[in-house]
């Protein structure tokens, strides 16, 4: 959830607690205050009616001079020393607002006994109902009306505030999505009226400035360290190449040279593929043109010929001849060269297959071989390697790299003893 939409939630469930916290308090203390101006209403009648009895008004012409309900009963002692209040219910007359017969509604009421005359009444005082028995509840409902009305007036103005204040920190955001170290990309920000986001696109100006500058020499030392590799190797090589040529050498001299011949070309082919890896991280690569998968598949093939005729390799094609693809040609020879290599070493030691198949949507190479044995799910990982293989672990991580600068999906699989590299190339 984006933290502009958090804090509207927050300020307003907050806002929403504070306004029926209140709206309740509210309600409590009207409703107390009403029953308090009941209580001392009733008091001051019950006095009156003492009053009146006492100047020898009869009961009968007593309750034609009150306002209020009141209700006389003759008894023969009095059992109420103290009077106390009570809440009755009352019915009143069907009218406007009742149609359907008679309301009933809670009504306050004060009880007490008097004695006028060596006659005893217990007398009961109900006042009449003038609406402020529903005054609570209008407060309720006035208070829940005005708080979902105030959440949403801040929902709304907190909306708008927020994004006006956090439009600075969503440029920020928009600037860094597109910042690409490889092309050497600028951060520029407006300066912003909010002292917090400026110094933040300070810190970040400062920062990437700095990543730039740690990128570029790194990027140098790493080409220069594999371009100036590239001649003593060679030397070595071609110095290990005469030596293996002098027939003065013993069994155990000409061993040690083979292993050292071969650990060069171990490292020769480890120089080639970080330089290309580099390359491709930095996006160096020319821009993409129409090129015909089935005449780049069989000139590759053509290369490896000889290494699928010593392993006796069976190669079944199915290809469609008719489709192109825009890619860099040279990152096509090495995306085929690389699976094409893959097969050819991970296959069967002899009488292996290796099965190629392309369509307009995919490529599909197949080989061979033996049941994996690790994750599969790291084979795409530069230096991973299967066992104590002899692969320097860097050929898939190549492909994958191609792949993803072209948007190929590519997945592999192990069915029925085939390895299966797939490559979606259906390109929007």
């Amino acid at each position: 959830m984006k933290l502009l939409y958090k804090n509207i939630i927050i300020n307003s469930l907050a806002s929403l607690l504070i306004i029926c916290f209140g709206g309740i308090i509210t309600y409590f203390f009207i409703v107390n205050k009403i029953k308090q101006e009941s209580y001392e209403h009733l008091t001051s009648e019950r006095i009156s009616v003492e009053e009146k009895l006492k100047k020898g008004l009869s009961p009968n012409e007593l309750q034609n001079n009150i306002g209020d309900e009141i209700i006389i009963k003759e008894i023969s002692a009095p059992s109420n020393k103290k009077p106390f209040f009570t809440t009755v219910a009352k019915e009143e007359e069907a009218n406007e607002d009742y149609e359907e017969g008679e309301a009933e509604f809670e009504a306050q009421a004060i009880v007490f006994d008097y004695s006028v005359n060596n006659k005893y009444y217990n007398i009961t005082i109900i006042k009449s109902y003038d609406n402020d028995e529903a005054l609570g509840e209008n407060i309720l409902n006035a208070v829940m009306i005005s708080a979902i009305l105030m959440v949403l007036a801040i929902v709304f103005i907190n909306t708008f505030i927020y994004r006006k204040i956090w439009a600075p920190f969503y440029f920020t955001l928009k600037v860094l999505k597109h910042f690409t170290i490889s092309r050497r990309d600028t951060l520029t920000f407006p300066k912003a009226k909010t002292a917090e986001f400026e110094q933040l696109n300070n810190a970040i100006t400062l920062m990437a400035e700095k990543i730039s500058h740690d990128y570029l020499s790194l990027k140098e030392f790493t080409e220069n360290a594999s371009h100036e590799i590239q001649t003593p190797l060679a030397v070595i090589n071609s110095k290990i190449e005469m030596c293996l040529q002098d027939t003065q050498l013993s069994p155990q001299q000409a061993k040690m040279l083979m292993e050292a011949s071969y650990a060069v070309n171990n490292l020769v082919n480890l120089n080639k593929g970080l330089i290309i890896l580099t390359k491709l991280d930095n996006n160096q690569i020319d821009a993409p043109v129409d090129v015909n998968i089935s005449k780049k598949i069989y000139s590759r093939l053509n290369l490896f010929e000889d290494f699928i005729q010593e392993k006796d390799i069976d190669v079944n094609l199915k290809i469609d001849d008719s489709v192109v693809v825009k890619i860099d040609p040279v990152l096509a020879g090495i995306l085929f060269d690389n699976l094409i290599k893959n097969a050819i070493k991970h296959n069967l030691p002899n009488g292996g297959k290796i099965n190629i198949e392309v369509t307009k949507e995919l490529i599909k190479i197949a080989n061979t071989g033996a049941q994996p044995k690790v994750n599969t799910d790291k084979f795409f990982e530069r230096f991973y390697k299967e066992g104590s293989t002899e692969s320097l672990g860097l050929g898939l991580a190549i492909v994958k790299k191609i792949c993803d600068i072209y948007h190929f999906n590519i997945l592999y699989s192990h069915k029925d003893g085939l390895h299966t590299i797939t490559l979606n190339i259906k390109q929007v």
